[in-house]
């Protein structure tokens, strides 16, 4: 044991420990959660919501939140100080066993890099390579990419040659093939009436 860090860098590990917990109730864990991840501040590592807020934001009664204030203080996860209520709400911090515990798990799971000031920091392999000013490193031959280049036959091929319809294919139905043949009619019929006006 190293000693208690600040709880802003065991957040992490007390949530964890909170969440483990099979003695608190489901209301007391929302609680804490609710006040941990909403209202704490960083750096007092206090927080000072009212019961009525903490029920609004979790959808509970006062008088639940209440028990759930209670339960969370008797298993020693805060520490409260109450308020009386007029300008002075309820005052929760993380208890100091509770950011311990936090703490020793943080200690397990960090991992620690011994350094050895005398022969200049960390042992580290050698460089194996070359890093040159010439633009880059010197890389062994790598045969898939020597392989002959081969042209593409498409290459060598002419252009497609596109043809465009000047008439698009219209398919009309058999029973307004009598009213195509009157439009046909009437237009050979406007055409020579405008042939014979412009003879003249």
């Amino acid at each position: 044991m190293s000693g208690a860090r600040p709880f802003r860098d065991v957040k992490l590990q007390w949530l964890q420990h909170l969440s483990c917990d099979k003695d608190l109730s489901d209301n007391a864990r929302s609680v804490a959660l609710y006040v941990v991840t909403t209202h704490l501040n960083g750096h007092t590592e206090r927080a000072w919501p009212s019961y009525q807020t903490i029920a609004d934001a979790t959808g509970k009664s006062v008088k639940t939140i209440q028990r759930a204030i209670r339960e969370l203080e008797a298993s020693g996860w805060f520490e409260i100080r109450r308020g009386n209520g007029i300008g002075h709400n309820t005052e929760y911090r993380p208890s100091a066993a509770s950011i311990l515990r936090a703490s020793d798990a943080r200690e397990k799971t960090d991992k620690v890099v011994t350094l050895y000031p005398s022969e200049g920091g960390q042992i580290r392999p050698a460089r194996r390579s070359d890093v040159s000013g010439e633009g880059g490193q010197i890389c062994p031959p790598n045969p898939k990419k020597e392989k002959i280049y081969k042209p593409n036959p498409r290459e060598d091929a002419l252009p497609r040659v596109t043809t465009r319809r000047a008439v698009p294919l219209v398919f009309v139905a058999e029973t307004k093939t009598k009213q195509i043949e009157q439009w046909r009619s009437w237009f050979r019929l406007q055409a020579s009436i405008h042939s014979k006006v412009w003879a003249f």
